[in-house]
C-alpha cells in the first residue's frame, strides 16, 4: 500500500449520515471503527484468516474517503457498477490489497453482520423491517456456505 495521508484519513468518514433513522444517523459511527469491527468479526469467524484478508477487511471502505458512505439501498444496479469500478480504481491507484472471490465473500459477510450488530445496538426496532430481515437471511445463507453459521449464531445470541 502506498503511503498517503488521504488513506490515513479514510477512517474518519462518517457512516449512516444519510439514514433517516436518527439513532443510526447520530450514532457516531465512522469507517475506521467499522473497518476495525469487520476485521474483528473476520478473526472471530474465519478458521485461519491470512494477513492479506485482514488487510482487505481493514481497507474495504477506503474509497469512501472520496465518495462518502454510500447507503446500502443505493448500492444496486448502475450505481453499484459505478462504485465497484471506482473502488477498483482507488485500489489500483493506492496499491490497496484486493480480495479474491472467496475472500470477498468473507468480507461481505462480516460487513453485513457488523451492520446488523450496529443496528441492534442503536436502532433495534429496525431489525423487524423487511430490508433488515433480508440482510439477516443473507448473513445466514453466507455463513452456512462459508461454514461459520454456528459462530455467527453464537455471536448474535450474546
Amino acid at each position: 500500500m502506498k503511503p498517503d495521508t488521504i488513506l490515513w484519513k479514510s477512517g474518519c468518514v462518517k457512516r449512516w449520515h444519510a439514514n433517516i433513522e436518527r439513532g443510526l444517523r447520530e450514532s457516531g459511527d465512522d469507517v475506521g471503527s467499522h473497518s476495525h469491527r469487520v476485521a474483528m468479526l473476520l478473526l472471530m469467524l474465519h478458521p485461519l484468516p491470512s494477513a492479506h484478508l485482514i488487510a482487505c477487511a481493514l481497507t474495504h471502505d477506503a474509497a469512501e474517503v472520496f465518495t462518502g458512505d454510500m447507503p446500502g439501498p443505493m448500492k444496486q444496479g448502475a450505481v453499484k457498477d459505478m462504485m465497484e469500478r471506482y473502488e477498483a480504481h482507488i485500489a489500483e491507484k493506492f496499491d490497496l490489497p484486493v480480495p479474491n472471490d472467496k475472500e470477498a465473500r468473507w468480507i461481505n459477510l462480516c460487513d453485513k453482520l457488523d451492520a446488523i450488530l450496529w443496528v441492534r445496538e442503536h436502532a433495534q426496532h429496525l431489525l423487524i423491517t423487511p430490508d433488515w430481515i433480508e440482510q439477516w437471511e443473507y448473513v445466514v445463507k453466507m455463513s452456512k456456505a462459508l461454514g461459520c453459521y454456528e459462530k455467527v449464531e453464537e455471536l448474535v445470541q450474546l
